[in-house]
């Protein structure tokens, strides 16, 4: 488990910190930002649902494995590289 999933989990952080790192994964994942609002006492509004601190934690984590899978693991070619290619395909 990474160091920022085992933040996530201390419940001392405050909300924004939750939901921040909701947006990020959510936006990493599906390519736009989710309606996230703080409701209190550990509930969350997110996509209009009603959401445990939990759950959305349990979200999080999922999403980052999901991106993780979805990531492409290749170097980025140099400027020179893409260029010399751009040329080859005219």
């Amino acid at each position: 488990m990474s160091a920022a999933l085992t933040a996530v989990n201390d419940p001392t952080l405050p909300p924004r910190y939750v939901m921040d790192n909701y947006k990020r994964a959510y936006y990493n994942v599906h390519g736009r930002e989710p309606a996230v609002r703080y409701m209190g006492n550990h509930w969350y509004h997110v996509n209009g649902e009603t959401v445990h601190r939990l759950t959305l934690i349990e979200e999080i984590t999922r999403l980052h494995e999901i991106g993780q899978v979805h990531k492409p693991v290749r170097p980025e070619k140099s400027v020179i590289q893409r260029l010399i290619a751009r040329l080859r395909s005219l």
